[in-house]
């Protein structure tokens, strides 16, 4: 049987929680893109200033690649 995380499930993040997660990373949004594997700084734009929202996926590598969330 697979080991569960004891971490809580991942929330749907809000704009305000993509830019200040970013920032706490001290990246820029083409530097953001680029860890996550967007093709432009554009998408990541999108998503802070939420005409986007970004799936969960991406969002948990944005979070791991930044050492924000331990990998599961």
């Amino acid at each position: 049987m697979p080991k569960r995380s004891s971490e809580q499930p991942l929330p749907e993040p809000t704009a305000d929680a993509l830019r200040t997660a970013r920032l706490a990373a001290e990246l820029t949004q083409a530097q953001a893109a680029e860890l996550v594997h967007l093709s432009s700084q554009t998408r990541w734009a999108e998503y802070e200033n939420g005409t986007r929202n970004i799936d969960l996926a991406r969002w948990e590598l944005f979070l791991i690649k930044t050492k924000q969330r331990k990998p599961n």
